[in-house]
């Protein structure tokens, strides 16, 4: 199958170290042509690949970078697959999935696809598939044995609760190490700055050997979103180093640990309380980790889109309009018959 794979502009493939979106892309890709499938890649400059093609982009502009992608997709693509969008929504002539990692998929798109059935229901309408994010289980580190430290792991803003991490950390009396990235330093001034000490640190971004090593070292993590979380990649990140993480019962967390329920908090009472519990209330290590690798692997996660590439060429499930964006941008692009450039 030649299968066309649309990453953003924002960052590269894969991600040093946030990037979700672009480690899902990466994921995918090599899996695919691990597989003996044909991939062609459109991301950013920077982006390393053992896609059969990878296209950087060459502009900022997204009307360019469509422009860019119309000229260079090989004609004999099976299926595109838009993790970015602006594919999708000038509906090529070709069955074209339109995923999105966060919300609902905006515009009228051929073939939309979610990352929980939460959001495929809250904000799909039921229109689409959900398939989960999966992630390479040798990128983790696992160990059995954990050191005393509490870890959030995320980005410092307001909606991913960094604030009731601390009140939680403050409840067990336990350290808590906060990592990732700045986005609000308002919120970080107000309600993050004024507690930190010798026993709430601030580090910074991580990701690499450092992120494995918290992850993998941790007593247990703290997911303490207050919004409707798309999916949570930090979830199945812990998971598959052998560590426990707490979540609220907020979006699709308790779609995503509905194996685990002991994992699921209504409070930051109750979240501390499984912290000074956790080894008569809360999954071993082991546990932990086969859980993430038998529901959420990047293996699982190739399988799922094959399945519904297949799906969708088999039964032809696309629909593409007439006087499309796409071949609207392809005939300006085209060159005159005769050769020259009118």
């Amino acid at each position: 199958m030649k299968i066309a794979q649309i990453s953003t502009n924002t960052i590269p493939v894969p991600p040093k170290d946030y990037g979700g979106t672009q480690r899902d892309v990466h994921y995918l890709t090599e899996e695919l042509v691990r597989r003996g499938h044909e991939v062609i890649l459109f991301a950013k400059k920077g982006s390393t690949s053992n896609a059969t093609q990878t296209f950087e982009y060459e502009s900022d502009d997204k009307s360019e970078q469509l422009d860019f992608i119309i000229k260079n997709l090989p004609p004999d693509v099976d299926i595109i697959h838009d993790h970015y969008g602006i594919v999708a929504k000038a509906n090529p002539p070709i069955p074209t999935i339109c995923q999105s990692h966060s919300k609902g998929v905006k515009g009228n798109v051929q073939i939309p696809v979610y990352v929980s059935r939460f959001i495929l229901r809250k904000y799909g309408n039921q229109r689409g598939y959900a398939v989960y994010n999966g992630i390479r289980m040798e990128d983790y580190s696992f160990k059995a044995a954990k050191q005393k430290y509490l870890l959030f792991l995320g980005r410092l803003i307001k909606e991913k609760g960094v604030h009731l991490a601390i009140k939680v950390a403050k409840k067990t009396g336990r350290r808590l190490i906060i990592a990732g990235t700045l986005n609000d330093k308002q919120y970080f001034n107000t309600k993050i700055k004024p507690h930190l000490g010798n026993k709430i640190r601030y580090i910074g971004p991580v990701g690499g050997d450092r992120k494995r090593e918290l992850l993998a070292n941790a007593h247990t993590v703290l997911f303490t979103s207050t919004w409707d979380e798309p999916f949570g990649l930090v979830l199945i990140e812990s998971l598959a180093s052998g560590t426990p993480v707490l979540g609220f019962r907020k979006g699709a967390v308790p779609e995503v640990l509905r194996g685990l329920p002991s994992l699921l908090c209504y409070t930051t009472s109750g979240m501390a309380m499984k912290v000074n519990y956790r080894k008569r209330l809360l999954p071993a290590a082991r546990r932990c980790r086969r859980y993430a690798r038998t529901r959420y692997s990047d293996l699982i996660m190739t399988d799922r889109f094959l399945s519904l590439y297949k799906k969708i060429i088999d039964n032809n499930l696309y629909k593409i309009k007439k006087n499309t964006l796409w071949n609207q941008r392809k005939a300006v692009l085209q060159p005159a018959p005769n050769g020259d450039d009118e």
